[in-house]
């Protein structure tokens, strides 16, 4: 399969490191590499550097750190064991990265979507002595690979928001490797670790959200998501909105009503807050289900039956509003419908969708509170708690995903 030549803009190619970064291949940089070897913590750098990704496109910087990664902690007698960008297209809108780049959130989901295991972190309030510490414990594997969202102006360097894997630490001078995907931009340099926090540190201005950090290694006996978050592809209005609308009917003093009577109201007080939703501002999508395989439709159909089963569906299958025309299409505002000649368009419901958004929403409550996500979400867990740990697993993911939307919302 051929693909699309990057063409790199003038002025783009091979800038200056400015003062304070040191170059990899530099006198001086050769001397920092050999002392933190010697120190035992370039843990990971000649895996990592044997699977080296420059970035195909000038928005891919998160793509290629993350399937560099990836590359670098696989087993390579693995089937499979080699990813490039275009890959991803089962888990992402490839075109709208090429136009916008990814956020650090999009990065997480990602990383999960292919197999790794992720700690996520913020630098925000973390002391020194914190980041220093992760960073010594990752560095110091060949299990473990560091990849950091950071600010290129804070660094001195031309450009803005970037995403790339750290290959090492020096603890003596207190510097890290950074293994640029830009090779075209920039060649591998040693960053002092405070800038780098401080680069770390910044809000993306595209979401108003700040970057942060993660540790990735290879996750065990984990399969891909069936079902992402939001869109978080695009910052829609419209979902903040809806976000917004719900917490705001979840924080309020339940009434005297019983569990019925509750998860009714909250039915229709998310079909109220899914009316403001339009096709380009869904909620809960499934790109993959348009491209990958067969084995991959096989269990996404699986995971269907076992939500056609719960007895959450069940209920909501039973309640009038999901008799009427009118409202199913307003729950299923919640979901990126499939193409109609798709063989699995018919099998989302309305029912369906309103389901996985009761199970998957993180109520992240005081367990003692009177307020309905409280008892909305003894409701919920009391039902989660009975069902395949195929729907629990895919419930999980969706949570993570989610919770991450909304704490940037709270």
């Amino acid at each position: 399969m051929q693909h699309p030549v990057m063409s790199v803009r003038k002025g783009t190619y091979k800038r200056q490191l400015p003062s304070g970064l040191t170059a990899y291949c530099s006198d001086e940089g050769k001397v920092i590499f050999t002392e933190a070897l010697d120190q035992g913590h370039m843990g990971v750098y000649f895996k990592m550097a044997a699977n080296f990704q420059t970035q195909s496109e000038l928005a891919y910087c998160g793509l290629s750190s993350l399937v560099m990664a990836y590359n670098t902690l696989k087993d390579p007698d693995i089937a499979g064991g080699w990813w490039c960008e275009h890959m991803l297209h089962c888990y992402i809108n490839l075109d709208m990265v090429r136009k916008t780049g990814i956020t650090f959130g999009q990065l997480l989901y990602l990383a999960e979507c292919i197999g790794l295991a992720v700690d996520g972190y913020s630098t925000h309030n973390m002391s020194d002595d914190c980041f220093r510490s992760i960073i010594r414990s990752a560095t110091s594997t060949d299990e473990k690979v560091v990849i950091a969202n950071f600010h290129r102006s804070s660094l001195g360097q031309t450009g803005s928001g970037h995403v790339a894997p750290l290959g090492g630490y020096n603890v003596r001078r207190d510097m890290l490797l950074v293994m640029d995907v830009a090779r075209f931009k920039y060649m591998p340099h040693w960053v002092p670790l405070l800038s780098m926090k401080k680069a770390i540190d910044t809000v993306d201005g595209s979401t108003n959200e700040r970057r942060g950090f993660c540790v990735v290694s290879l996750a065990k006996n984990v399969k891909p998501h069936l079902f992402f978050m939001p869109n978080l592809l695009v910052i829609v209005s419209q979902v903040d909105v809806f976000v917004h609308q719900w917490v705001s009917w979840l924080s309020r003093e339940s009434s005297e009503h019983g569990p019925s009577e509750l998860l009714q109201e909250a039915v229709i007080v998310l079909g109220a807050c899914a009316k403001g939703l339009d096709e380009e501002s869904f909620v809960l999508t499934h790109e993959a289900l348009h491209e990958c395989s067969a084995e991959h439709l096989h269990s996404t159909r699986g995971l269907f039956d076992t939500i056609r089963v719960s007895d959450l569906y069940s209920t909501l299958h039973a309640m009038a509003v999901f008799s009427s025309v009118e409202w199913k299409s307003v729950y299923l505002r919640m979901w990126r419908g499939l193409e109609r000649r798709h063989p699995m368009a018919r099998e989302v419901t309305a029912p369906m969708v309103t389901t996985l958004m009761l199970y998957s929403w993180p109520y992240c409550v005081d367990a003692q509170a009177s307020t309905n996500a409280a008892r909305l979400a003894k409701l919920i867990e009391n039902s989660i708690a009975k069902q395949s740990i195929v729907l629990q697993r895919e419930v999980a993911y969706l949570r993570q995903q989610l919770l991450f939307k909304v704490s940037q919302d709270a």
